[in-house]
């Protein structure tokens, strides 16, 4: 009985192997059984960020749930490649993979041979116990074929993990910019509305001297109304902006942060860009995260064409146990080789999907490419349009302004109309508010060039317009 309890002991120290990794996986399972059961998982109300771009985007890059993710399928991929390495032959760089060992043990009882009727239920039996090592000798290139595949898809992962880094600097650029835009254009309401407020005053003060009628006084209440309504919506717009902001940072909807509104005006994040799409797009083919992450996947269907085509072929093993049945003891060795000879086509099928998959693989490069020679070309004219826009607007807002501090000497005096004055605010406030749109447009546009080619953004490197 003592070498029964030994052999016992032995099995179940090898059964409690794996406890540390049990472990790990059993605390995730419970700290994520609350999310399955919709509990409200909070750290914090509002974490503090900084109100600059570069902070919100690296804080974003951190804790969006989109950047954990892809972090985990890169974690997932690396661990899928090591399981693969982990069942290497012996004829391998890491010939120990290829050992399988297992431990077996029990006790097993019988009664004695007797008639239906003289069973008396008593039994005899004995402990048994078995180490075995069963040993894969050469797969014929499976293994190497597969770690190859696998290594791209590593790669893939990777790569996946920068194009998500950089989708989320760019959505969070862009929802940056719209923001800065939005408390521009409320800034332009504002100075609207108050513009709005002085011609009223002026208008009554007028129809108190008589030199005024009461039409114009109803006018300018009217227009005073809807400059303040029009201050509500874009109050409303500057809100969601700020919504918008928050979302794409990784916060609660409430959470927006707050930006330092006294800066907005025309301050450049980024220094401008002045390459042709031509150039950025030849920069793209070998720096892009998308294209370089499609290339991977082409590699890596390469290499499952190969381990389709080794699937085809045998392979070699050995194997060498141990056995003890109480109070025996015997051992046995083998070498075999094991080749199908007919599986219903199956692995002659795999081989032509992994063709087809591999051509699949090469076109998806080609559509990567065509859809980022469009994007970049985009970008560029929406980069160059706003830059002309700006330009045009600044003279639009200059004889805009002028021609306003015209008109309102003349209504002073009495040689303007009501309506002349009301078009010239609304042409001023008209040439304010697509100047800001325009000079936002175009930092948003450069910010996606950035994500486009793959080149790491440098901020505070644009100084003012």
């Amino acid at each position: 009985m003592l070498k029964a309890e030994r052999i016992v002991a032995f099995v179940a120290a090898l059964a409690v192997g794996g406890c540390s990794t049990v472990e790990r996986a059993r605390e995730t399972q419970r700290g994520m059984e609350g999310r399955g059961q919709g509990a409200v998982v909070r750290t914090e109300s509002c974490p503090e960020i900084g109100a600059s771009l570069e902070e919100m985007v690296s804080y974003a890059l951190t804790n969006r749930p989109s950047m954990v993710s892809a972090r985990l399928a890169v974690e997932d991929a690396r661990l899928a490649l090591k399981e693969i390495a982990a069942s290497a032959p012996l004829a391998s760089a890491t010939p120990w993979n290829a050992v399988d060992a297992g431990a077996s043990g029990g006790y097993s009882a019988s009664s004695s041979p007797a008639h239906l009727d003289k069973l008396k239920g008593k039994t005899s039996g004995n402990w048994s116990a078995a180490l075995s090592l069963d040993i894969l000798i050469y797969d014929f290139g499976r293994n190497d074929a597969n770690a190859k595949a696998q290594a791209e898809r590593v790669v893939a992962a990777e790569l996946a993990l920068v194009k998500t880094g950089y989708s989320v600097f760019e959505q969070v650029s862009s929802a940056y910019f719209k923001r800065l835009e939005a408390a521009a254009l409320l800034e332009v309401a504002r100075t609207n509305e108050h513009m709005r407020v002085e011609h009223l005053a002026q208008a009554e003060a007028r129809l108190q001297e008589g030199e005024a009628q009461r039409l114009d006084v109803t006018r300018a209440r009217l227009d005073l109304a809807e400059a303040k309504e029009n201050v509500v919506a874009v109050s409303n717009d500057f809100v969601l902006a700020g919504a918008d902001l928050a979302s794409a940072i990784g916060l609660e909807a409430s959470c927006g942060p707050s930006l330092p509104l006294s800066d907005w005006r025309f301050t450049r994040v980024f220094a401008p860009t002045d390459a042709p799409s031509v150039d950025l797009f030849d920069f793209a083919r070998t720096n892009a995260p998308a294209i370089q992450a499609s290339r991977a996947k082409l590699r890596a269907a390469s290499s499952a064409v190969d381990y389709a085509v080794a699937d085809l072929r045998p392979t070699l093993s050995a194997s060498l146990s141990l056995n003890w049945t109480d109070p025996m003891w015997y051992w046995r060795w083998g070498v075999s080789a094991a080749q199908s000879i007919f599986t219903g086509f199956r692995k002659t099928t795999a081989v032509d999907r992994a063709r087809v998959a591999l051509e699949s693989a090469a076109y998806e490069v080609d559509a990567a490419e065509l859809e980022l020679s469009l994007s970049i070309e985009s970008a560029v004219a929406e980069r160059d349009n706003a830059r002309e826009a700006f330009e045009s607007a600044i003279a639009s807002v200059a004889s805009a302004s002028e021609n306003l501090e015209t008109v309102s000497a003349q209504l002073a005096v009495g040689d303007a109309s009501r309506i002349e004055y009301t078009d010239a605010v609304a042409s001023f406030v008209s040439a304010m508010a697509n100047c800001e749109k325009a000079f936002y447009r175009g930092q948003i546009a450069e910010a996606k060039l950035f994500s486009l080619v793959g080149v790491e953004p440098q901020y505070g490197s644009g100084g003012e317009e």
